[in-house]
């Protein structure tokens, strides 16, 4: 990891991308990266549930600084930004559907009024099940396996962007490069086009958020604090992989030398009890239990 002093701010960074995303009167600026990954566009979106606790900053834990939104009273809205490459990550975002959806009954809903739960997972890194997708955005919904038009409900929705995908694929239409132009925005702040802000205001006040944040020495601090809770947690994680893959080894062939001792005695049981010795004496040369030398 480099220096604090050599430290870069960027939107990749889940807590700079909360500060951005999530932070009261940026209301505009989300509004936009929503419309442009659900293609649709909100009257009015809350952002009050996106409090930044210091302890959550300096955990390496993934998941907790993740962007809250409840867009036009009818749609509850999750954005995780995800650096580090975790397994599981499908089972993860449906786990944390299934909790945020059935959080509207505990309200005490009706499934009629039950809000609408959308996913929107942001990673620097191609999932396992996307490398054969060509696609920077994919869309995830329960489909009839046959009729795959028709949609069971609505009410579950998953989008997932591939940064690391977005300039080895081009973009098909307007929406798609407005899509690929916060992208670039995520991964290189620095390099954006003048022309491209100027097409989208929104991303210049991204841009100008971000540029503030880098400029405030406590701002910088805690981005600096959480990308390296993260890396620790990582190298704790691979370490504790690596000692717990030798440490099975070592025990696989302790285990297996056991057992070659347990079948050399049993075998030698075998040709002492054909030769009419009695079980006293072969519990005493073999080391084998009363009941192990009766079963043979």
């Amino acid at each position: 990891m480099c220096s604090k002093d050599n430290f870069k701010i960027e939107p990749t960074n889940d807590y700079v991308f909360k500060r951005i995303f999530g932070s009261v009167g940026n209301e505009d600026i989300t509004s936009d990266l929503l419309e442009k990954i659900l293609n649709k566009k909100y009257n009015k979106i809350d952002l009050s549930k996106n409090p930044i606790i210091l302890a959550d900053v300096l955990s390496g834990k993934s998941g907790i600084l993740d962007v809250i939104i409840q867009a036009d009273e009818k749609d509850n809205i999750n954005i995780e930004m995800q650096v580090a490459k975790y397994e599981y990550m499908t089972e993860r975002i449906l786990e944390y559907w299934a909790r945020k959806y059935s959080d509207e009954f505990k309200k005490g809903r009706e499934y009629d009024v039950a809000k609408r739960t959308v996913c929107i997972l942001i990673t620097c890194f191609d999932m396992e099940i996307l490398k054969l997708i060509p696609k920077v955005h994919t869309k995830w919904n329960i489909r009839e396996e046959e009729y795959t038009s028709v949609i069971l409900t609505d009410k579950l929705e998953f989008h997932i962007i591939s940064l690391d995908k977005f300039e080895k694929i081009g973009s098909k239409n307007d929406r798609e490069k407005e899509l690929l132009n916060w992208c670039k925005f995520m991964l290189s702040p620095n390099e954006m086009e003048a022309k491209i802000m100027e097409e989208n205001k929104y991303i210049k006040k991204a841009k100008e958020e971000l540029d503030k944040i880098s400029q405030d020495e406590a701002e910088r601090e805690l981005a600096y604090r959480r990308e390296k809770a993260i890396r620790d947690q990582n190298a704790i994680r691979a370490n504790g992989y690596k000692e717990g893959k030798e440490e099975g080894l070592e025990q696989g062939i302790k285990q297996g030398m056991k057992q070659g001792e347990k079948n050399k005695a049993l075998e030698i049981a075998v040709n002492m009890l054909r030769k009419g010795i009695d079980i006293k004496t072969i519990i005493e040369m073999t080391g084998l239990t009363k009941e192990e030398v009766e079963n043979i």
